[in-house]
């Protein structure tokens, strides 16, 4: 069970990174053009990271338990 949940959890995260890496380099709603006139990108990149990281992983394990219990009919 605790594999079932790192597992989705790395899941998640790598997903958001991904996520957070499109928003960043398509410049979506100007997030890295604001933030490069700022000091706290740093910030703004872990915490757009971190935070996606959480909604997915908790989509990932989610999904995955919702469908441990289905057989293959």
């Amino acid at each position: 069970m605790i594999r079932l949940f790192l597992g989705g959890t790395a899941v998640g995260f790598a997903v958001a990174a991904i996520f957070v890496a499109i928003l960043w380099l398509w410049d979506v709603m100007g997030i890295a053009s604001h933030a490069a006139h700022s000091g706290d990108a740093f910030l703004l990149l872990f915490s757009l990271w971190f935070f996606n990281g959480l909604l997915f992983g908790a989509v990932q394990i989610s999904y995955v338990v919702w469908t441990m219990g289905r057989g293959e009919d």
